[in-house]
């Protein structure tokens, strides 16, 4: 399923498309934590600090513990991957999440960011979102020198459904090809309405070459079974967004998990995220 005319070859930006990802010694030989590895230029016998690294210190009334901070950590993530995968198959998704489903980034800014660098060319590409909302969308989007198209949700009447408006917005995609992603938050940051599935999926099903991004940041405080990160199973345009800074209450960790179907964005996504971890 998915917008007929989505095609990511044509969607990503042409450079992004083209390149070809980092890779380091690591990903053609696995080790097994036993051996001595100078392939990344890492100290091999931890970090140069006169402390004892078997012990915790306080830093900031933080504990730090810094035996293993000496090795870059593991560019897959696949067991960590993993771990969200039966997470969020136990919690909320009837249909089946694998690692290949997920990319691993330092909080939702850096998705948020890393898609619009990815999919939109600065000073001609544009993308969409619907206030009130989180106001991320459009800091990463003036920072990369991309245009705000805003089409409110539905907040007139008596009784506000506080819903995205399908029609308005495909009135927008039909009039200006170049708005490449349609942010769109679930439950709404700052109104707590989680948007209708069935005006999601006239979205996703619509004529048009670009993505869907799902902000789910706080869907955990929703019912059970409401997340559609499933969905991207069904549908190539769709990339869905979750994190653990809400509702679990670990907003130091920096971690976000977007779920897109196509290999092709996990790839174009990890290229950035993996080449900050190898700096």
């Amino acid at each position: 399923m998915g917008g007929v005319a989505f095609d990511l070859e044509t969607c990503a930006r042409p450079n992004i498309v083209a390149l070809q990802p980092y890779r380091c010694a690591r990903d053609d030989y696995k080790d097994d934590g036993s051996n001595t590895l100078l392939d990344a230029n890492e100290n091999s016998y931890g970090p140069s600090l006169s402390i004892d690294l078997s012990a915790n210190h306080e830093v900031n009334g933080s504990t730090l513990r810094l035996a293993g901070l000496n090795r870059y950590p593991d560019p897959h993530q696949i067991e960590l991957k993993q771990l969200l995968c039966d997470l969020r198959q136990v919690a909320s998704s009837p249909a089946t999440l694998r690692p290949d489903n997920i990319f691993v980034g330092v909080g939702s800014d850096e998705a948020i960011d890393g898609l619009i660098r990815c999919f939109c060319v600065p000073g001609i590409d544009k993308i969409l979102v619907c206030p009130p909302t989180y106001g991320m969308y459009t800091v990463a989007a003036q920072v990369n020198d991309v245009e705000v198209v805003k089409v409110p949700l539905e907040i007139e009447g008596e009784s506000p459904s506080f819903d995205i408006q399908p029609v308005k917005i495909k009135e927008e995609l039909e009039g200006d090809p170049r708005i490449k992603l349609v942010y769109i938050c679930s439950p709404g940051n700052p109104t707590g309405k989680l948007v209708d599935p069935g005006r999601l999926k006239e979205l996703l099903e619509y004529n048009w070459n670009g993505v869907i991004v799902l902000d789910e940041a706080y869907i955990d405080f929703a019912d059970h079974g409401k997340s559609l990160a499933h969905w991207v199973n069904d549908y190539p345009n769709l990339v869905v967004m979750q994190t653990l800074s809400k509702a679990f209450g670990m907003a130091g960790i920096r971690y976000v998990n977007p779920f897109p179907k196509s290999r092709q964005v996990l790839t174009i996504l990890d290229w950035d995220s993996r080449s900050r971890l190898l700096e």
